[in-house]
């Protein structure tokens, strides 16, 4: 990280004027997430771990299948309210990060804000008509990889500051509750 001074982790570094300029005017264009989103972001996962909790605790005399397809449900309403989130960002009047290619950002970020929301679908879909396990394994590759392809725009910068901390939070969080069920259902 550059630090106001010039150092890098220790180093220093000739900056430009014209660098430093640069530096400047984007740090505005930059929105940092709002305290509600991590507040948010942290109650949404509290349904994911309590189904997980309920599968693996409760006896076999509760209702666990039901149980698991709510579970599923739940993540694959989560997968599509990612997606949704790059369509709010695409949508949004004022872009919270501007760049020459916005507009061409923008339909990227609508035909892959649609993804998590098939994905989510497929997880239900073959859950419901078919097996549990099959949902519970698409949830299970869905999860990180859509993680990964938001991550890969992260670092192009397309993405808030701030954002994929709080991702890969919510991501590890839910994909170990998916793994944890998987691995039970298949014992």
């Amino acid at each position: 990280m550059l630090l106001p001074s010039g150092i890098v982790l220790g180093f220093s570094v000739n900056r430009s004027d014209a660098g430093k300029r640069a530096e400047e005017a984007l740090l505005p264009l930059m929105k940092k997430l709002p305290f509600l989103a991590v507040v948010l972001t942290i109650a949404g996962l509290l349904p994911f771990i309590f189904g997980a909790c309920c599968i693996v605790f409760f006896n076999s005399g509760v209702p666990v299948p039901n149980l698991l397809m709510a579970f599923i449900f739940y993540g694959a309403m989560c997968l599509s309210f990612w997606g949704a989130v790059q369509w709010g960002l695409a949508l949004e009047p004022e872009p919270s990060i501007v760049t020459a290619t916005t507009g061409q950002l923008d339909t990227t970020r609508l035909l892959l804000g649609v993804v998590p929301a098939a994905l989510g679908w497929l997880a239900a879909y073959l859950a419901f008509a078919w097996q549990p396990i099959a949902g519970l394994g698409t949830l299970a590759v869905a999860i990180p990889a859509i993680a990964l392809v938001e991550r890969a725009g992260w670092r192009r910068g397309a993405l808030p500051t701030g954002y994929m901390g709080l991702r890969w939070i919510a991501t590890a969080i839910m994909e170990c509750c998916v793994v944890i069920v998987l691995l039970l259902r298949l014992v």
